[in-house]
C-alpha cells in the first residue's frame, strides 16, 4: 500500500514538474517556441471588429490579467495580452493590430526584456519600431504608450531589483521623449505605484511586480478619461 502511495505521488511529482518546465524560459528564442505564445496569437487573428470601433489594449502579462471590461466597462475593448512577451513578440503579432484597425491602441511592454537581459538599446530600437508601425498602420487611431511600473524583489536582492528599477526608469525616460518625437501620446503610471520610493507599493501588486485588484484599480481610474 505504502508503494503504490508512493508512486501515485511520485508520478504526480513528474507531472506538476513537467508543466513548470514547459513553461520556463530564459530567452526570447525559447519563449516563441512555446505554445502558449502562438496559441494566443492565433485567437487574436480569429478576431472579427468592424474597423474603427475597438479600443485595443496590448501588452504581457500586466495587459494580459487587466480585466478590462469589469474595471473599464463596454464591449468595445479587446485585449491582447500574453504573459512573458516582449517588445520584439509585439512587433511580430502587429500584423493582427492592421486587420483589427482600433480606434485607440494602449500598448505596455518592456518588463521581460528587462528582466531577462535584453539590451537596453535593442529594446529602445524595438519601441521606436512598435510605435512607427503602429502609427503606419493604423494612421486614424490614437495611440498611448504607458509606462513600465516600479518592482519589488525582483532579481532576489535590493541590489537587483534596484538596478531593474534603474532600466525601467531609463527605459520610461526614453519612452517620454520617443513618444513626443513620433507624436504619440505618453502616458506615466510609474508614480502612482511607487511607494516606497521606486519600490512596487505592496498593497497594489501579490509579487512585487503583477497588480492585484487594487492595482487594477488604480490603473482603470487613471486612464478612463482616455479610454472612452
Amino acid at each position: 500500500m505504502f508503494r503504490k502511495v508512493f508512486r501515485s505521488l511520485a508520478a504526480l511529482f513528474v507531472f506538476i514538474t513537467g508543466c513548470k518546465a514547459r513553461y520556463t524560459w530564459n530567452t526570447e528564442e525559447e519563449y516563441y517556441r512555446l505554445p502558449k505564445w502562438q496559441d494566443y496569437v492565433n485567437k487574436f487573428e480569429k478576431m472579427d471588429y468592424p474597423p474603427h470601433t475597438t479600443t485595443l489594449f496590448i501588452g504581457d502579462s500586466m495587459t494580459e490579467g487587466f480585466d478590462l471590461k469589469k474595471h473599464l466597462g463596454g464591449d468595445s475593448l479587446v485585449n491582447m495580452g500574453i504573459g512573458g512577451d516582449f517588445t520584439s513578440g509585439i512587433l511580430k503579432r502587429l500584423y493582427v493590430v492592421d486587420s483589427l484597425r482600433p480606434r485607440k491602441v494602449f500598448v505596455m511592454i518592456g518588463i521581460n526584456d528587462i528582466l531577462k537581459n535584453v539590451p537596453q538599446e535593442r529594446i529602445e530600437t524595438q519601441y521606436e519600431q512598435i510605435i512607427s508601425q503602429l502609427k503606419s498602420i493604423c494612421p486614424q487611431s490614437e495611440i498611448y504608450i504607458q509606462s513600465c511600473l516600479p518592482t519589488t524583489g525582483m532579481g532576489g536582492s535590493e541590489a537587483n531589483n534596484s538596478l531593474v528599477i534603474a532600466r525601467v526608469k531609463q527605459l520610461n525616460n526614453f519612452l517620454v521623449n520617443e513618444c513626443e518625437r513620433q507624436g504619440v501620446h505618453f502616458i506615466n503610471l510609474y508614480p502612482l505605484f511607487e511607494k516606497p520610493m521606486d519600490h512596487m507599493n505592496s498593497t497594489l501588486t501579490y509579487d512585487g511586480l503583477h497588480l492585484n485588484e487594487e492595482g487594477n484599480k488604480v490603473w482603470a481610474q487613471a486612464i478612463t478619461n482616455v479610454v472612452i
